[in-house]
């Protein structure tokens, strides 16, 4: 008798609370994936840096929203480097360049000219002045976005 009642109290508590509070989710946040198809180094080795950047005002700055260093030895399947960045839905852009020197950083000359490869999300192409963020940007929502960029190795 005493087990009985106890299987309908619980049950009388569960009709209690809604069904949420019971599921799975835990209120984790969605997560999208960029993935990158990057051609042009299949020749190359050393690493990349991908950086990105989710605003006009921090665009081509030092505050990355992520960077992330691919060795491209381990990241080549044929032609092409591959890498994926997992990132909640929003509006994004890349920036990537290849470090000929092994030096970990953008290697420019006296007027902020690039010295080593660099390439955009988009395969953006500045025309006069520095690369511009809406040329670059792209929005990522819970399906995968491919982004596939051309860069040239020297």
């Amino acid at each position: 008798m005493h087990n009985h009642l106890a299987r309908y109290s619980l049950l009388f508590l569960l009709a209690l609370f809604p069904a949420h509070v019971f599921s799975q989710d835990d209120g984790a946040a969605q997560t999208g994936v960029v993935k990158l198809e990057l051609s042009g180094l299949s020749d190359a080795s050393g690493n990349i840096y991908i950086s990105v950047y989710n605003s006009e005002d921090s665009w081509l700055g030092a505050d990355t929203l992520v960077t992330e260093k691919v060795a491209i030895a381990d990241a080549l399947e044929g032609e092409l480097v591959l890498a994926e960045l997992p990132l909640p839905p929003g509006e994004y852009a890349i920036s990537i360049f290849y470090d000929l020197n092994n030096n970990g950083e953008l290697d420019t000359n006296f007027i902020g000219i690039p010295k080593e490869p660099v390439a955009l999300s988009n395969n953006a192409r500045p025309s006069f002045g520095p690369p511009k963020y809406k040329d670059a940007k792209f929005t990522l929502g819970n399906e995968p976005v491919v982004q596939r960029i051309s860069i040239e190795a020297i």
